[in-house]
């Protein structure tokens, strides 16, 4: 039977928020995934800041994700838990629809020979304490 990767233990994890990151996380609520684009240049920027580093405007528009696919990743086994070594695998997901933003963000219930740079992943959500987060999962 292949290695499936695993969700981390999100749970109890207090999740930081700003006024720059709320409506990234207000989204997340509802199980949308939004990132942040200039209002003026068109640029996209992550992470979510004052200013937009191409025009300096502060004007942000919160813009629908698209697909996502995998950027990079790496396979980490946690200690042996109740006689298995779970496996996770955080990635770096990039966006042809949101160019030049990579999102950190967990492979999860993927057999790892699955997992490639350029496959195409699909988005789910887990339950940290205060907030949703999203993880992706190849179909």
């Amino acid at each position: 039977m292949p290695e499936v990767s695993r969700a981390p233990e999100i749970g109890e994890l207090e999740i930081p928020m700003d006024a720059w990151t709320q409506p990234f996380w207000d989204a997340a609520r509802d199980e949308r995934l939004v990132l942040p684009r200039c209002a003026e240049c068109k640029h996209f920027r992550w992470p979510p800041g004052p200013f937009c580093p191409d025009c300096q405007s502060q004007n942000i528009e919160w813009m629908p994700s698209g697909p996502g696919r995998i950027y990079s990743f790496t396979i980490l086994r946690d200690p042996k838990v109740h006689g298995i070594y779970p496996v996770h695998v955080p990635a770096l997901i990039e966006f042809p629809d949101a160019p030049g933003i990579r999102l950190l963000a967990a492979i999860i219930d993927t057999p790892l020979d699955a997992i490639r740079i350029g496959t195409s992943v699909t988005l789910g959500w887990s339950s940290a304490a205060n907030a949703k987060v999203p993880v992706f999962h190849i179909p």
